[in-house]
């Protein structure tokens, strides 16, 4: 991956205080009413990337509800869009769902991560970009080692764009896979060029999906 140029940009960052989004009641006031209850003590307040590892542990010790950092998870990935509540309601209101989303943390728990990425694919409509958002957060929670990454378009287009001609990159279709063996295969990479330019994974997760090159 062609980074080096990037690296000083990369290494400034800083993902967990500087990634966050306003949970504005006004926006998010058709969110499920059982949902709404539990984030009720985070409404217009900023949710940071921290915040919700926080509230991640505090599940992974019995202090919250699973639905507090599900909950918090969607409100940082869909901030002040309009079509969030529709989303996360159509995630979340069915009880199977729920089974689901738990399931998945218990997984990441016990370093599961094919399995708890394999339930959260069970929910309808649920695609890789909020299934890798649920699983970075609960595995930086766990503090694995090779914790997973956000993996959306712009990081795919991010990934392309640094390592083929721009008369290429302009004229592909880009979206990244919805297969784990393939997700793995970016966290590995990430986590390996990461170290090898000694900046952190999300650092340069964040990078790729500012496109800020």
């Amino acid at each position: 991956m062609k980074i080096n140029n990037y690296i000083e940009i990369i290494s400034k960052l800083n993902p967990l205080e500087e990634s966050k989004f306003e949970y504005k009641s006004t926006v998010w006031h058709k969110l499920n009413e059982d949902l709404k209850k539990y984030l009720f003590d985070f409404e217009n307040k900023p949710v940071s990337r921290k915040a919700v590892i926080e509230s991640f542990k505090n599940y992974y010790i019995g202090k919250v509800h699973f639905s507090v950092p599900f909950g918090l998870t969607m409100v940082w990935g869909f901030g002040d869009t309009g079509y969030g509540t529709y989303r996360t309601n159509s995630y979340y209101s069915q009880d199977n769902h729920k089974i689901f989303i738990e399931n998945s943390f218990k997984f990441v728990a016990n370093n599961q991560i094919e399995n708890a990425y394999k339930e959260l694919q069970k929910i309808k409509g649920l695609n890789i970009s909020y299934i890798s958002k649920l699983l970075y957060f609960a595995s930086r929670a766990q503090n694995h080692q090779s914790y997973c990454l956000i993996y959306d378009i712009r990081v795919a287009k991010s990934l392309v764009k640094l390592n083929c001609p721009e008369e290429i990159f302009e004229i592909l279709d880009i979206k990244p896979s919805n297969k784990y063996i393939h997700y793995n295969k970016y966290n590995i990479l990430i986590h390996k060029v990461a170290k090898e330019n000694n900046v952190s994974a999300e650092a340069l997760e964040m990078f790729l999906f500012n496109q800020s090159f």
